[in-house]
């Protein structure tokens, strides 16, 4: 009787410690530290100061990864509003990632080039709190990144983007916004694809990629306002957060070669059907013709 008490006993410790040892196998994930080594911090600022501070900067390195590098030149800003264009196709891609925050809070700095070309030198990731949140409007997903107050610095993540060579930003004013092509790569063929709408600036950098620049998106004025301005002597203000779309077609350096070979191939293959089909129709024609003179007893014209 004790022995099968013992061995009950025995059976319930091996259960419970089981039941232990099961509680401490799941780990909570724990998150790398952000790697500020993975981004570009260029002084990026080209006078675009307004009311006494820079209006954002946002660039864009584009990959051929289905990623771009994104970092963002913030000027006494609380708030990021980041539309990310989802790819339906990888549904479980990371839409951001790697988020570095290089700055201070505005109250403790001063609106100046020397503040971002320090921040840019440091590279020192900030201890600055922020929280993440997502909000869908109007079909769009929002992704916020909210401080307690309004920092001066550089805000930097890589974002997931849908797969292929076509890159899409919804831009809000006023921003500045500069995107990098992938080495080897450009745009601007009429035929092959180009930036919409036209960059007001093109240049290349010192590791020969192609910048393309827009300044003070949202904030210019169409012909048409330029128009009622003059005719009835009044200013339109531009509304706030109004929504830019650029969208930019980018390719390797070769492409539109490539594409003139082949359009020249397939221009020779044309002519050549061409001239076999009128070659074969005189023919036709011919033979059309020597059947109905033997069928009339006459001579065929020549």
């Amino acid at each position: 009787m004790n022995r099968y008490i013992l061995l009950i006993a025995c059976f319930l410790a091996v259960v419970t410690l089981s039941g232990c040892i099961d509680e401490l196998v799941p780990l909570e994930k724990v998150s790398e530290p952000p790697d500020s080594s993975m981004y570009e911090f260029d002084v990026f600022l080209n006078g675009s100061q307004l009311n006494g501070s820079f209006a954002r900067t946002s660039t864009f390195y584009l990959s051929t990864n289905s990623s771009a590098k994104v970092v963002n030149m913030i000027d006494n800003e609380s708030l990021l509003d980041i539309m990310p264009l989802e790819d339906i196709t990888r549904t479980d891609a990371e839409i951001l990632s790697n988020i570095v925050v290089i700055a201070d809070y505005a109250n403790n700095t001063s609106s100046s080039i020397d503040i971002f070309q320090n921040y840019s030198t440091e590279q020192k990731v900030s201890s600055l709190n922020y929280t993440i949140s997502e909000k869908v409007i109007k079909g769009q997903k929002h992704i916020y990144l909210n401080f307690s107050e309004p920092i001066r610095g550089y805000v930097a993540y890589t974002m997931a983007v849908p797969t292929g060579q076509n890159f899409l930003h919804i831009s809000q004013a006023p921003s500045v916004v500069r995107i990098v092509l992938p080495e080897g790569y450009t745009t601007g063929n009429s035929l092959v694809g180009r930036a919409r709408p036209d960059p007001q600036d093109i240049y290349y950098d010192n590791k020969g990629r192609m910048n393309l620049v827009w300044y003070n998106m949202g904030t210019e004025k169409s012909s048409v306002v330029g128009m009622f301005e003059t005719l009835f002597k009044t200013e339109v203000q531009t509304p706030p957060n109004t929504i830019k779309l650029i969208a930019v077609k980018f390719y390797k350096d070769s492409a539109p070669g490539h594409l003139l070979v082949a359009g020249v191939i397939l221009s020779s293959l044309a002519l050549i059907v061409i001239a076999d089909y009128l070659k074969k129709r005189r023919r036709l024609r011919k033979l059309r013709e020597e059947i109905e003179a033997g069928a009339k007893g006459k001579k065929p014209q020549t």
